[in-house]
């Protein structure tokens, strides 16, 4: 198995999330001179930016059977079209241990210059940061299955400014999470003289 980023961090952030108490999200976030999270559970289709995340939501929401559960088998890539450049679909390793990256969206691939498919969320080139933050995120998920939107602003290696995400539990016949469904949205590109910018401030 890849080496993770540090435990503590990951358990203080996934905590963070289910708990309310934000602020072990916002200080890795704030060192590296970039403003804390956004995170909301259960958020509404119509409080969320772009046309694709509200779209990817309400698909799940129409998916859900009489225990609010969605399965695997039930996502068609075909009803994803309008948003699938920007899907990720991720599969649960090890109870939450790690996770990897079944398929990773062309356009976020072309977006942040790497594609991750067939690759786990520890191996994240832009380092432990984003793998932090993302591996935390899915471990709340695993422990609250409901949707989970996030917004965070990226690190200095890539030059788009944020990303919006809508993340969602699949679940099997037994209710076990096994696979997440993601939809990232880019946010502006990030001007070079801005990155020079933030640089200076951390």
């Amino acid at each position: 198995m890849s080496d993770l980023p540090d435990r503590t961090a990951i358990d203080a952030m996934r905590d963070g999330l289910l708990t309310g108490n934000l602020a072990p999200l916002a200080a890795p976030f704030l060192r590296h001179g970039l403003q804390p999270p956004v995170v909301q559970w259960n958020p509404r289709a119509e409080d969320l930016p772009t046309t694709q995340l509200p779209f990817v939501l309400n698909l799940w929401l129409s998916l859900r059977d009489a225990e609010g559960r969605v399965t695997p088998e039930q996502i068609d890539p075909f009803k994803l079209k309008p948003a699938l450049g920007y899907i990720l679909l991720i599969d649960v390793l090890d109870d939450g241990e790690d996770f990897r990256y079944r398929l990773y969206g062309s356009e976020v691939a072309r977006v942040a210059g790497f594609d991750m498919t067939g690759k786990r969320t520890s191996e994240i080139v832009t380092g432990s940061l984003a793998s932090t933050f993302y591996i935390a995120g899915y471990r709340a998920l695993l422990r609250r299955p409901m949707p989970l939107f996030t917004w965070h602003e990226m690190p200095m290696q890539i030059t788009i400014n944020s990303w919006d995400r809508i993340v969602l539990p699949l679940s099997d016949a037994q209710g076990r999470i096994t696979r997440i469904l993601t939809c990232n949205m880019p946010g502006e590109p990030l001007l070079l003289h801005a990155k020079d910018a933030r640089r200076q401030q951390v």
